[in-house]
Protein backbone atom coordinates (compact mmCIF):
# COMPACT_ATOMS: atom_id res chain seq x y z
CA UNK A 1 0.00 0.00 0.00
CA UNK A 2 1.22 3.42 -1.09
CA UNK A 3 2.09 5.46 1.87
CA UNK A 4 -0.46 8.23 2.40
CA UNK A 5 0.59 12.05 2.29
CA UNK A 6 -0.63 13.23 5.64
CA UNK A 7 -2.17 16.67 5.52
CA UNK A 8 -4.96 16.48 8.18
CA UNK A 9 -6.36 19.26 10.50
CA UNK A 10 -3.86 18.63 13.10
CA UNK A 11 -1.77 21.26 10.93
CA UNK A 12 -3.64 23.96 12.53
CA UNK A 13 -4.15 23.38 15.78
CA UNK A 14 -0.39 23.24 16.70
CA UNK A 15 -0.50 27.07 16.84
CA UNK A 16 1.57 27.04 19.45
CA UNK A 17 3.95 24.49 18.97
CA UNK A 18 4.95 20.83 20.55
CA UNK A 19 3.77 21.23 24.41
CA UNK A 20 5.90 19.46 26.97
CA UNK A 21 5.56 19.63 30.94
CA UNK A 22 4.18 18.08 34.47
CA UNK A 23 2.17 18.66 37.03
CA UNK A 24 3.05 18.12 40.20
CA UNK A 25 0.67 18.09 43.00
CA UNK A 26 -1.20 17.22 45.90
CA UNK A 27 -3.81 14.06 46.30
CA UNK A 28 -7.14 13.80 47.63
CA UNK A 29 -9.95 10.87 47.58
CA UNK A 30 -11.98 10.67 44.45
CA UNK A 31 -14.49 8.45 43.03
CA UNK A 32 -12.82 4.97 41.87
CA UNK A 33 -9.06 6.34 42.60
CA UNK A 34 -7.71 4.89 45.23
CA UNK A 35 -5.45 7.48 47.06
CA UNK A 36 -2.75 4.63 48.20
CA UNK A 37 -2.65 3.61 44.43
CA UNK A 38 -2.54 6.60 42.58
CA UNK A 39 -0.76 8.52 44.74
CA UNK A 40 3.12 9.43 43.77
CA UNK A 41 2.37 7.83 40.31
CA UNK A 42 3.29 9.52 36.56
CA UNK A 43 0.96 9.31 34.02
CA UNK A 44 2.17 9.79 30.54
CA UNK A 45 0.17 11.62 27.91
CA UNK A 46 0.27 12.22 24.29
CA UNK A 47 -1.60 14.78 22.00
CA UNK A 48 -1.13 17.01 19.65
CA UNK A 49 0.06 20.23 21.15
CA UNK A 50 -1.41 23.51 20.17
CA UNK A 51 -5.06 25.17 21.61
CA UNK A 52 -6.33 21.88 21.50
CA UNK A 53 -3.81 19.94 24.16
CA UNK A 54 -3.97 23.19 26.25
CA UNK A 55 -7.66 22.66 26.52
CA UNK A 56 -7.23 19.24 27.26
CA UNK A 57 -4.95 20.54 29.90
CA UNK A 58 -6.95 22.29 31.47
CA UNK A 59 -10.24 20.33 31.68
CA UNK A 60 -8.11 16.94 31.79
CA UNK A 61 -4.88 16.61 32.87
CA UNK A 62 -4.38 19.15 35.66
CA UNK A 63 -7.93 18.45 37.43
CA UNK A 64 -6.57 14.58 37.40
CA UNK A 65 -3.64 15.59 38.63
CA UNK A 66 -4.69 17.54 41.45
CA UNK A 67 -7.05 15.76 42.39
CA UNK A 68 -5.55 12.26 42.66
CA UNK A 69 -1.86 13.18 43.41
CA UNK A 70 -0.89 11.90 39.96
CA UNK A 71 2.12 13.27 37.95
CA UNK A 72 1.63 14.47 34.59
CA UNK A 73 3.84 14.63 31.94
CA UNK A 74 3.11 15.87 28.21
CA UNK A 75 4.41 15.18 24.73
CA UNK A 76 3.13 16.27 21.27
CA UNK A 77 3.01 14.11 18.06
CA UNK A 78 1.45 11.17 18.44
CA UNK A 79 0.92 8.28 15.61
CA UNK A 80 0.52 4.92 15.58
CA UNK A 81 3.74 3.97 14.06
CA UNK A 82 5.46 5.38 17.18
CA UNK A 83 2.40 3.31 18.99
CA UNK A 84 4.05 0.44 16.95
CA UNK A 85 7.94 0.58 18.37
CA UNK A 86 7.38 1.41 21.85
CA UNK A 87 4.69 -1.94 21.58
CA UNK A 88 7.34 -4.10 20.02
CA UNK A 89 9.89 -2.95 21.98
CA UNK A 90 8.01 -3.05 25.30
CA UNK A 91 9.55 0.65 25.81
CA UNK A 92 6.59 2.69 26.57
CA UNK A 93 7.03 6.99 26.53
CA UNK A 94 3.47 6.92 26.32
CA UNK A 95 0.73 5.38 29.00
CA UNK A 96 -2.55 7.65 27.35
CA UNK A 97 -2.65 8.50 23.70
CA UNK A 98 -4.82 10.99 21.51
CA UNK A 99 -5.08 8.93 18.16
CA UNK A 100 -7.31 10.12 15.13
CA UNK A 101 -9.64 7.25 13.48
CA UNK A 102 -7.77 5.98 10.87
CA UNK A 103 -4.70 5.23 13.04
CA UNK A 104 -6.79 3.32 15.31
CA UNK A 105 -8.20 1.14 13.12
CA UNK A 106 -4.71 0.20 12.02
CA UNK A 107 -3.44 -0.11 15.57
CA UNK A 108 -7.11 -2.34 16.25
CA UNK A 109 -5.70 -4.67 13.33
CA UNK A 110 -2.10 -5.09 14.57
CA UNK A 111 -2.98 -5.73 17.53
CA UNK A 112 -1.21 -2.39 19.06
CA UNK A 113 -4.13 -1.05 21.34
CA UNK A 114 -5.10 -2.52 25.15
CA UNK A 115 -8.68 -3.41 25.22
CA UNK A 116 -11.02 -1.14 26.71
CA UNK A 117 -11.49 -2.27 30.45
CA UNK A 118 -15.46 -1.54 30.57
CA UNK A 119 -15.28 -2.17 33.93
CA UNK A 120 -13.20 0.91 35.07
CA UNK A 121 -14.28 2.74 32.08
CA UNK A 122 -18.16 3.34 31.82
CA UNK A 123 -18.68 3.69 28.11
CA UNK A 124 -22.88 3.09 28.75
CA UNK A 125 -22.86 7.05 28.65
CA UNK A 126 -20.79 7.44 25.38
CA UNK A 127 -22.12 7.85 22.62
CA UNK A 128 -22.26 4.40 20.80
CA UNK A 129 -20.43 5.75 17.55
CA UNK A 130 -17.72 6.72 19.85
CA UNK A 131 -16.77 3.15 21.47
CA UNK A 132 -14.30 0.92 19.95
CA UNK A 133 -12.78 -2.06 21.29
CA UNK A 134 -9.70 -0.97 21.81
CA UNK A 135 -10.34 2.61 21.95
CA UNK A 136 -13.17 5.46 23.37
CA UNK A 137 -14.24 8.94 21.52
CA UNK A 138 -12.93 12.10 23.07
CA UNK A 139 -13.91 14.50 20.79
CA UNK A 140 -16.04 14.63 17.51
CA UNK A 141 -15.08 17.10 14.90
CA UNK A 142 -16.94 17.94 11.16
CA UNK A 143 -15.43 18.92 7.54
CA UNK A 144 -18.56 20.62 6.32
CA UNK A 145 -19.54 23.09 3.44
CA UNK A 146 -19.43 26.77 4.19
CA UNK A 147 -19.96 30.49 2.87
CA UNK A 148 -19.04 33.69 3.25
CA UNK A 149 -22.65 35.89 3.39
CA UNK A 150 -20.80 39.09 2.46
CA UNK A 151 -19.74 37.38 -1.02
CA UNK A 152 -22.98 35.95 -2.05
CA UNK A 153 -24.39 40.21 -1.74
CA UNK A 154 -27.50 38.78 -0.61
CA UNK A 155 -28.24 35.83 -2.96
CA UNK A 156 -29.81 32.47 -1.53
CA UNK A 157 -26.74 30.03 -0.26
CA UNK A 158 -25.94 26.88 -1.32
CA UNK A 159 -27.53 24.05 1.57
CA UNK A 160 -25.91 21.29 0.49
CA UNK A 161 -23.20 19.46 -2.09
CA UNK A 162 -25.64 19.36 -4.37
CA UNK A 163 -25.85 22.95 -4.59
CA UNK A 164 -22.04 23.77 -4.50
CA UNK A 165 -22.15 21.19 -7.57
CA UNK A 166 -24.52 23.57 -9.35
CA UNK A 167 -22.39 26.51 -10.76
CA UNK A 168 -25.39 28.10 -12.41
CA UNK A 169 -28.12 28.32 -10.02
CA UNK A 170 -25.23 29.06 -7.10
CA UNK A 171 -22.46 30.99 -8.50
CA UNK A 172 -19.49 32.34 -7.22
CA UNK A 173 -15.72 30.94 -6.34
CA UNK A 174 -14.88 27.44 -4.98
CA UNK A 175 -12.31 26.19 -2.99
CA UNK A 176 -12.13 22.08 -1.79
CA UNK A 177 -9.18 20.78 -0.22
CA UNK A 178 -6.31 18.91 -2.04
CA UNK A 179 -7.30 15.71 -0.74
CA UNK A 180 -9.48 12.00 -2.02
CA UNK A 181 -11.06 11.40 1.56
CA UNK A 182 -14.04 13.81 2.01
CA UNK A 183 -14.38 15.26 -1.32
CA UNK A 184 -15.02 11.88 -2.65
CA UNK A 185 -17.88 11.41 -0.11
CA UNK A 186 -19.49 15.01 -1.01
CA UNK A 187 -18.87 14.42 -4.58
CA UNK A 188 -21.32 10.89 -4.33
CA UNK A 189 -23.91 12.70 -1.85
CA UNK A 190 -23.58 15.55 -4.82
CA UNK A 191 -24.61 12.97 -7.63
CA UNK A 192 -27.69 12.00 -5.35
CA UNK A 193 -26.13 9.18 -3.19
CA UNK A 194 -27.98 9.40 0.54
CA UNK A 195 -25.06 9.56 3.25
CA UNK A 196 -26.69 5.96 4.96
CA UNK A 197 -25.32 4.39 1.66
CA UNK A 198 -22.40 5.61 1.10
CA UNK A 199 -19.76 3.15 2.04
CA UNK A 200 -17.98 0.89 -0.07
CA UNK A 201 -17.63 4.28 -2.14
CA UNK A 202 -18.78 3.92 -6.51
CA UNK A 203 -15.22 5.24 -6.62
CA UNK A 204 -16.35 5.37 -10.42
CA UNK A 205 -19.25 7.15 -9.81
CA UNK A 206 -17.45 9.77 -7.31
CA UNK A 207 -14.73 10.60 -9.41
CA UNK A 208 -17.06 10.87 -12.48
CA UNK A 209 -18.85 13.66 -10.70
CA UNK A 210 -15.39 15.33 -9.43
CA UNK A 211 -14.78 15.53 -13.21
CA UNK A 212 -18.18 18.26 -13.24
CA UNK A 213 -16.44 20.16 -10.54
CA UNK A 214 -12.75 20.25 -11.17
CA UNK A 215 -12.64 23.39 -13.62
CA UNK A 216 -14.90 25.62 -11.27
CA UNK A 217 -12.71 24.90 -8.25
CA UNK A 218 -10.72 27.99 -7.90
CA UNK A 219 -8.05 26.80 -4.65
CA UNK A 220 -7.44 23.94 -3.61
CA UNK A 221 -6.80 24.51 -0.04
CA UNK A 222 -3.62 22.20 1.76
CA UNK A 223 -4.32 23.81 5.34
CA UNK A 224 -6.93 25.58 8.09
CA UNK A 225 -4.61 28.54 7.55
CA UNK A 226 -5.72 28.77 3.53
CA UNK A 227 -9.51 27.26 4.17
CA UNK A 228 -9.92 30.50 6.86
CA UNK A 229 -8.06 33.33 4.62
CA UNK A 230 -10.12 32.23 1.21
CA UNK A 231 -13.49 32.69 3.49
CA UNK A 232 -12.70 35.64 5.65
CA UNK A 233 -11.15 37.33 2.33
CA UNK A 234 -13.94 36.42 0.26
CA UNK A 235 -11.75 35.22 -2.89
CA UNK A 236 -13.91 32.13 -2.64
CA UNK A 237 -17.98 32.33 -1.85
CA UNK A 238 -18.39 28.57 -0.59
CA UNK A 239 -15.38 26.09 0.74
CA UNK A 240 -15.31 23.07 2.30
CA UNK A 241 -13.73 23.69 5.80
CA UNK A 242 -12.82 21.87 9.27
CA UNK A 243 -15.42 23.04 12.23
CA UNK A 244 -12.82 24.31 14.86
CA UNK A 245 -10.86 26.51 11.86
CA UNK A 246 -14.20 27.71 10.81
CA UNK A 247 -15.24 28.48 14.14
CA UNK A 248 -12.04 30.69 15.01
CA UNK A 249 -12.47 32.45 11.66
CA UNK A 250 -15.64 33.29 12.39
CA UNK A 251 -14.86 34.47 16.55
CA UNK A 252 -12.91 37.01 14.73
CA UNK A 253 -15.69 38.92 12.85
CA UNK A 254 -15.81 37.11 9.42
CA UNK A 255 -19.38 36.73 8.33
CA UNK A 256 -19.00 33.04 7.56
CA UNK A 257 -21.87 30.49 7.77
CA UNK A 258 -21.29 26.60 8.23
CA UNK A 259 -23.97 24.26 6.80
CA UNK A 260 -24.38 20.74 8.70
CA UNK A 261 -25.82 18.90 5.62
CA UNK A 262 -24.05 16.44 4.57
CA UNK A 263 -21.11 16.84 6.68
CA UNK A 264 -18.64 14.41 7.40
CA UNK A 265 -17.89 13.65 11.16
CA UNK A 266 -15.01 11.83 12.32
CA UNK A 267 -13.13 11.28 16.19
CA UNK A 268 -10.74 11.49 17.96
CA UNK A 269 -9.95 8.81 20.58
CA UNK A 270 -8.57 8.07 23.94
CA UNK A 271 -6.41 4.68 23.22
CA UNK A 272 -3.40 3.07 25.83
CA UNK A 273 -0.26 1.46 23.71
CA UNK A 274 -0.63 -2.38 24.14
CA UNK A 275 1.15 -4.28 27.24
CA UNK A 276 1.72 -1.10 28.78
CA UNK A 277 2.31 -1.60 32.43
CA UNK A 278 0.49 0.94 33.79
CA UNK A 279 -2.59 0.71 32.37
CA UNK A 280 -4.43 1.05 35.31
CA UNK A 281 -3.81 3.83 35.83
CA UNK A 282 -4.44 5.05 32.06
CA UNK A 283 -7.85 3.50 31.98
CA UNK A 284 -8.77 5.50 34.97
CA UNK A 285 -7.53 8.46 33.74
CA UNK A 286 -9.75 8.11 30.50
CA UNK A 287 -12.91 7.35 32.63
CA UNK A 288 -11.83 10.31 34.75
CA UNK A 289 -11.53 12.52 30.87
CA UNK A 290 -14.74 11.27 29.65
CA UNK A 291 -17.13 12.95 32.28
CA UNK A 292 -20.07 15.06 30.86
CA UNK A 293 -19.06 17.72 33.00
CA UNK A 294 -15.95 18.12 31.85
CA UNK A 295 -16.39 17.32 28.29
CA UNK A 296 -18.92 20.09 28.88
CA UNK A 297 -16.40 22.61 30.10
CA UNK A 298 -13.90 22.12 27.30
CA UNK A 299 -16.32 22.56 24.40
CA UNK A 300 -18.20 25.66 26.62
CA UNK A 301 -15.27 27.27 27.26
CA UNK A 302 -12.19 26.49 24.94
CA UNK A 303 -12.49 24.69 21.64
CA UNK A 304 -15.65 24.02 18.84
CA UNK A 305 -15.52 20.36 19.02
CA UNK A 306 -18.52 18.10 19.94
CA UNK A 307 -18.37 15.94 22.92
CA UNK A 308 -18.87 12.27 22.68
CA UNK A 309 -20.71 11.79 26.31
CA UNK A 310 -24.36 11.61 25.45
CA UNK A 311 -25.22 13.97 28.59
CA UNK A 312 -22.24 16.56 28.31
CA UNK A 313 -25.35 18.75 26.36
CA UNK A 314 -27.15 19.43 29.85
CA UNK A 315 -24.02 21.33 31.12
CA UNK A 316 -23.40 23.62 27.67
CA UNK A 317 -25.39 26.40 26.73
CA UNK A 318 -27.72 26.34 23.85
CA UNK A 319 -25.59 28.74 21.71
CA UNK A 320 -22.88 26.99 22.60
CA UNK A 321 -24.20 23.88 21.63
CA UNK A 322 -25.41 24.91 18.10
CA UNK A 323 -22.26 25.16 16.74
CA UNK A 324 -20.95 21.91 17.82
CA UNK A 325 -21.22 19.17 15.43
CA UNK A 326 -22.42 16.12 18.03
CA UNK A 327 -25.43 18.30 18.59
CA UNK A 328 -28.48 16.35 18.02
CA UNK A 329 -29.52 18.51 15.54
CA UNK A 330 -26.04 19.00 13.37
CA UNK A 331 -25.38 15.23 13.98
CA UNK A 332 -28.41 13.56 12.06
CA UNK A 333 -27.29 15.97 8.83
CA UNK A 334 -23.68 14.13 8.90
CA UNK A 335 -22.68 10.94 8.32
CA UNK A 336 -19.43 9.41 10.26
CA UNK A 337 -16.54 8.70 8.47
CA UNK A 338 -16.23 5.00 7.51
CA UNK A 339 -12.18 4.78 8.30
CA UNK A 340 -12.15 0.85 7.70
CA UNK A 341 -12.98 1.53 4.48
CA UNK A 342 -10.33 4.05 4.12
CA UNK A 343 -7.78 1.92 6.13
CA UNK A 344 -7.42 -0.63 3.36
CA UNK A 345 -7.73 1.87 0.59
CA UNK A 346 -6.34 4.97 1.36
CA UNK A 347 -3.03 5.03 0.09
CA UNK A 348 -4.22 3.88 -3.48
CA UNK A 349 -7.18 6.21 -3.55
CA UNK A 350 -4.45 9.04 -2.51
CA UNK A 351 -2.59 7.65 -5.67
CA UNK A 352 -5.64 7.79 -7.92
CA UNK A 353 -6.41 11.02 -6.68
CA UNK A 354 -3.07 12.60 -7.28
CA UNK A 355 -3.32 11.40 -10.97
CA UNK A 356 -6.72 13.19 -11.25
CA UNK A 357 -5.61 16.38 -9.70
CA UNK A 358 -2.75 16.73 -12.55
CA UNK A 359 -4.49 14.94 -15.61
Amino acid sequence: MKKEQRITRREFIKKTGAVSGAAFVTASVGPFVHTTMAKGKTLRICSYGGDYQASQRRVFFEPFASQFGVKIIESSGPGISQVKTQVDNKAYKWDVVDLETRDVVRGELQNLLEPVNASIVKVGRLHQKAVRKASVGNIFWSTCLAYNKKALAGKRPAACWADFWNVKKFPGPRALQNKAIFNLEFALLADGVSKDNLYPLDLERAFKNMDKIKNHITFWWQNEAQQAQLLTEAKVSYSSVWNEGFKAAQNRGAPLEMVWEGGCMDLDWWCIPKGNPNKELAMKFIHFALSARRQAKQAEEYIAYGPTNKYAFKYISEAKARQLPSYPDNMKKQFVQDAYYWGARLGDVTERWRIWMTS
